[in-house]
């Protein structure tokens, strides 16, 4: 058999084909660029896990998921703003879950026992933290699906705080699950349906006049849009909406507190999208204060005469928005802060009068 030749000499002097192993003394150093670029990258990726271990560790501890209450500020400061979040829940047809079905941003005034209830159209087009613009009802999804301190309310809370240039001290969170049986365990509530309507979608429809609702009508009531005729818009919900609050209201001032902590309790148990960051002797207080608080005391609101409506374009969010009519909030926060100067309703001449 011919030797096999080789031209690398050194590694093979004889020719035999066969590889000789390196002396270490001729192994290759690594040069002094190579240490420090070793060393940078090692040092890189150790605080890349670090940092994504902290990251995780803020994202799933218990306190990144809560809103902060600041209910204690607002009792000095003689204001307490909370905003009330309607949510579908399991009980939502269709998608949308998550999504704010109602955002209500209520004043309440411990001195002259005085309130003021603000809807926030769902539909108003705001940027939500680093998230770009949407449709404020969107900022509760957004909010649970990424790791916003305090989840969706926490992100809906500090965007209408934004929005109105208002503290926001607490929020409570119901779905429609919660809400029905609320209102069933209320006994029902009284609501004068002002200017009837008819849902061309459910076919069914509300006439004029007093109307006494179990939770699944009252929920039917608030929620009905597609309509002909001015109750059809959103502005018109939102009224709606705010006339079964006062219902309930009314029906909470025959209750002692105790059966209302009780009655809070029990729609908490229905679902995990219930929930306050309030505790249990706040809500004894807020019953205390305000439960039998007259409704010529109360100022009912709505933004449709300081808003107009647009067509979005986006193909992500195509339809109807909602926008300032001025181009920025500054009317809006005006009306915020100066809520209790007057009790005069804020609405448009198409709209009901809630009291």
């Amino acid at each position: 058999m011919s030797p096999r030749y080789s031209r690398y000499r050194r590694f093979n002097p004889d020719g035999s084909g066969d590889y000789q192993r390196r002396p270490d003394s001729e192994k290759p150093k690594p040069t002094r660029s190579q240490h420090i670029l070793e060393y940078t990258l090692f040092g890189v990726f150790g605080l890349l896990i670090l940092l994504g271990g902290i990251a995780l560790y803020f994202a799933y501890s218990p306190s990144h998921g809560r809103v902060p209450n600041h209910f204690a500020e607002g009792l000095r400061q003689d204001r307490i703003n909370i905003l009330f979040i309607g949510v579908g829940g399991d009980a939502h047809p269709g998608s949308g879950k998550d999504l704010a079905d109602s955002i209500l941003f209520v004043s309440l005034q411990p001195s002259t026992r005085h309130a003021a209830v603000i809807s926030i159209p769902r539909d108003l087009w705001v940027r939500l933290g680093t998230h770009g613009a949407h449709r404020i009802n969107a900022a509760h999804a957004i909010g649970n699906d990424s790791a916003y301190p305090g989840k969706g309310p926490g992100l809906l809370c500090d965007t209408v705080s934004k929005i109105l240039n208002q503290p926001i001290h607490a929020f409570v969170r119901i779905d429609f699950a919660a809400f029905e049986k609320l209102i069933d365990d209320l006994g029902g509530i009284d609501v004068f349906v002002e200017r009837g309507f008819y849902d061309y979608l459910f076919q069914d429809g509300f006439p004029r006049g007093w109307q006494h609702f179990d939770g699944k009508r009252a929920l039917a009531y608030t929620r009905y849009r597609y309509v002909l005729g001015p109750e059809g818009d959103n502005f018109a919900r939102e009224l709606r909406q705010q006339q079964v609050i006062n219902a309930m209201r009314d029906r909470i001032a025959q209750r002692g507190a105790p059966d209302m902590i009780r009655l809070i309790g029990a729609a908490h148990s229905l679902s995990n999208k219930t929930e306050t960051n309030l505790t249990v002797p706040q809500l004894v207080t807020l019953y205390r204060r305000f439960h039998d608080v007259r409704k010529d005391d109360i100022r009912h609101v709505s933004l449709k005469p300081l808003s107009q409506t647009f067509d979005v374009t986006r193909l992500a969010d195509p339809g109807e928005a909602v926008r300032p009519r001025t181009g920025n909030f500054a009317e809006y926060q005006q009306l915020a802060r100066t809520i209790f100067a007057s009790e005069q309703e804020v609405s448009t001449a198409d709209q009901i009068q809630v009291k």
